[in-house]
């Protein structure tokens, strides 16, 4: 899905502008951040419900809230060996989630960010959800970090010989 790829592109961006600063953001921990981007959209098993005739919608809608993101992260976050630090990063893919998400136009009419305080949804309205622009810049964006960092990579191996 578009969606999916857009986030996981996100994270893996982010955490790639982050490591240049902050080497803690680099290898096994990237891959964590990038899963705990899809942390919230693991309500769109829903869908495979609802293709057996099943409406759990209403059961699985905090999972896509940041409660539910959390409460998920911390279950995830149990089968590590260092169970804080996968937590941060898991929430902090979760984050990269909420935060790109945001600017969409929802169908649904937007997110429940305050639940399960306020059940209001929330929404920018910049970007419609059937637009391609994001997932096709995210893309381009990360061939080009891909490419430079194999370039220096190249660099280096050659200066060290």
């Amino acid at each position: 899905m578009v969606d999916w790829l857009s986030h996981v592109l996100l994270a893996w961006i982010i955490c790639q502008i982050l490591q240049v600063k902050f080497n803690f953001f680099g290898g096994k921990n990237t891959a964590i951040v990038m899963v705990g981007a899809l942390i919230p959209d693991l309500i769109k098993i829903g869908l495979l419900f609802q293709w057996m005739d099943m409406d759990i919608w209403n059961f699985i809608t905090p999972l896509h809230t940041p409660a539910g993101a959390i409460i998920t992260a911390a279950v995830i976050s149990l089968f590590f060996e260092e169970q804080m630090s996968a937590f941060k990063l898991l929430l902090f893919g979760t984050a990269t989630h909420f935060l790109f998400d945001l600017p969409l136009a929802h169908v649904s009419g937007g997110m429940l960010m305050l639940f399960p305080f306020y059940w209001g949804r929330y929404q920018i309205y910049l970007i419609p959800t059937d637009d391609y622009i994001v997932p096709t810049l995210a893309l381009a964006v990360a061939l080009v970090i891909y490419m430079v960092k194999r370039g220096k990579c190249t660099q280096d191996k050659l200066a060290q010989r």
